[in-house]
């Protein structure tokens, strides 16, 4: 069972005031629902899930020089999916390395406001150049194929492949679990199941 933090403990631990931690309530950055008002010898106190409070309030604390008030409420709404944000703005958040805002710059050099799929496609190539060593142009040809696909799909329950035959890159999305077959000489540079990088990355957003 998770640890239980009081609202008196709390307020020492972060370094915040009373008046700060209701405004935020307020504003939506921290939902009433992990507000949990306990009976007491003295009365009523509030406590909270310490391992969801304090690292909000640490994120809270990280993004308020950086983010408006109305782009913090969308971080932290449960529908991430409305989520816009300025790519100058995301820059500054460091959620993906510089290669992969690299790419996503050269496959959209026009696009100056970011939504969630934007951010969703540079944060698969971002973890598949890191764990998977995938090349710029191998990147780019990850970020056309999703944007493609996430402007008219909006389900994630895909696998993502990287394939190469005789040196020539594809990219390849396969519904759920389902078998493929590949050609001889054919080999999987690199995988990513979509399902799994959304949830991660929601986390990310919102932690």
């Amino acid at each position: 069972m998770s640890e239980l933090i009081s609202k008196k403990q709390l307020l020492r631990v972060t370094h915040i005031s009373y008046g700060t931690l209701y405004r935020w309530k307020r504003m939506g950055l921290i939902p009433e629902s992990w507000f949990i008002h306990k009976a007491t010898e003295t009365g009523q106190a509030t406590y909270f899930l310490k391992d969801k409070i304090l690292p909000r309030i640490d994120r809270i604390k990280e993004l308020k020089g950086e983010l408006s008030v109305e782009q913090m409420q969308e971080l932290f709404s449960a529908n991430v999916e409305s989520f816009k944000i300025p790519l100058k703005d995301f820059r500054d958040l460091e959620i993906v390395g510089k290669m992969s805002l690299t790419a996503f710059t050269s496959v959209f050099p026009e696009k100056d406001m970011l939504d969630f799929n934007d951010v969703f496609g540079m944060y698969v190539v971002d973890h598949l150049m890191k764990l998977s060593g995938i090349y710029l142009e191998d990147a780019k040809q990850v970020l056309r194929l999703l944007c493609r696909y996430l402007s008219v799909e909006a389900s994630k329950d895909y696998q993502l492949l990287l394939l190469r035959k005789m040196g020539v890159p594809m990219t390849v999305l396969v519904s759920g679990e389902d078998q493929i077959l590949l050609e001889d000489n054919t080999e999987i540079i690199a995988c990513a199941n979509l399902v799994e990088f959304e949830e991660a990355l929601k986390d990310r957003l919102i932690a």
